[in-house]
């Protein structure tokens, strides 16, 4: 049987209030607040937490907060 996590990203109907999901939803607000908290010359520690929030992105990857 498949997760909440799988049926959401297979694009099907799923539980939104899974708690493995409400606790990524959580992280991922708490990451976008650290990001929004940095100052433009804390490059490297927008690089850690846009790593941290997407995953992957590479070194091309550049967002300005707020997020």
């Amino acid at each position: 049987m498949a997760t909440e996590k799988q049926k959401m990203l297979a694009g099907e109907l799923y539980d939104a209030l899974d708690p493995e999901l409400v606790e990524a939803r959580e992280r991922a607000r708490d990451l976008c607040h650290d990001l929004n908290a940095t100052r433009e010359r804390e490059q490297a520690v927008r690089r850690r937490i846009i790593t941290e929030l997407l995953g992957s992105g590479g070194d091309s990857v550049w967002m300005q907060p707020p997020f």
